[in-house]
């Protein structure tokens, strides 16, 4: 013989009811281990590693200001000669989602206009936006 169902299972309900002291325990919980992983990717990625190094045809047919892409083994890199005796090269791309990464002349610095950030041109660093490590550098060798 078939049991009937209740059609009202109101005891099962409660039962199942997340009172508060178990609520904030499984806030307190998630929100410590959403802090662990943000600490643990900051050290993680605090410093960028230096890549590949590019090689530049001819470090004079920039002018000083100017800024190539050139193509490399990590992908595109972006070559400045900052002032006659300076060549800086970074990844090109944001350490925060990846765009692609532009230098501006004007303020002398390299930009993310995905999300508004700048980053140093003699370093990398983030100088404001929601990346949270600087640009990977790349080493320069005359060809």
């Amino acid at each position: 013989m078939l049991k009937a169902r209740d059609p009202f299972p109101i005891a099962a309900v409660a039962e199942r009811r997340l009172d508060r002291r178990r609520f904030l325990c499984a806030a307190g919980a998630t929100a410590a281990l959403t802090l662990a992983g943000e600490w643990a990717g900051w050290r993680l990625g605090a410093s960028p590693t230096a890549g590949e190094a590019v090689q530049i045809p001819d470090p004079a047919i920039l002018a000083p200001g100017e800024a190539r892409a050139l193509p490399s083994a990590a992908g595109e890199v972006l070559v400045v000669r900052l002032d006659a005796d300076t060549v800086v090269a970074y990844e090109r791309r944001c350490p925060h989602l990846g765009c692609p990464v532009l230098w501006s002349a004007e303020r002398g610095r390299f930009e993310c206009p995905c999300h508004h950030a700048a980053f140093d041109a003699r370093t990398g660093r983030v100088l404001f936006g929601p990346p949270r490590r600087g640009l990977a550098a790349v080493p320069v060798t005359p060809a």
